[in-house]
């Protein structure tokens, strides 16, 4: 495979459909299997259209997407939590999907010294995210970006609701 050049560009308002289809695409892809069908197979593109909107028009919510020429090759987000406090944590690594061409190439290696060097920026020396018990490649990811496992809540009738949180330090000090 040829290298690639991608590109990652800050989310404006006007891409929350790209975002929203992007998202239906990354969830068919990792979550099959994990996730009850029905919420893939019925995933509404104007609802989560609108959803991403919302969050596109919040100051402290950050979405990015990566392009490779005019193809969308994932998104990620960071910023204030989207899904609840963690521990003392501030800054959360909302979103982080790479579609399936696209993966182990380092993008996402690419993505995560971006994500650190935006908490750094906010004055943070740390980060966290959530990631789903089940999906075991995220996970290996995670641990391979430096991320220590928190907290694992798993057990839930509904393997959806099985999350694990990663805790991310920057090495360095901020005071």
């Amino acid at each position: 495979m040829t290298k690639r050049e991608i590109l990652i560009r800050r989310a404006a308002v006007t891409d929350a459909e790209l975002i929203a289809a992007t998202r239906r695409s990354a969830w068919d892809a990792t979550y099959r299997g994990i996730y009850p069908d029905a919420w893939i197979d019925e995933y509404d593109l104007t609802v989560q259209t609108q959803r991403e909107r919302k969050r596109l028009e919040q100051p402290d919510y950050s979405a990015f997407l990566a392009f490779d020429g005019d193809q969308c090759a994932g998104y990620f987000s960071y910023g204030t939590s989207a899904h609840g406090t963690y521990k003392d944590f501030s800054f959360c690594l909302n979103s982080l999907y790479l579609l399936p061409p696209y993966q182990r190439l380092g993008i996402g290696r690419r993505i995560f010294t971006l994500v650190r060097q935006a908490a750094l920026a906010q004055g943070f020396d740390s980060f966290f995210c959530g990631c789903n018990v089940h999906n075991l490649p995220a996970q290996h990811f995670y641990e391979k970006m430096g991320g220590q496992v928190g907290k694992i809540d798993s057990g839930h009738k509904n393997p959806a609701e099985d999350q694990m949180y990663f805790e991310f330090y920057t090495g360095e000090r901020l005071w």
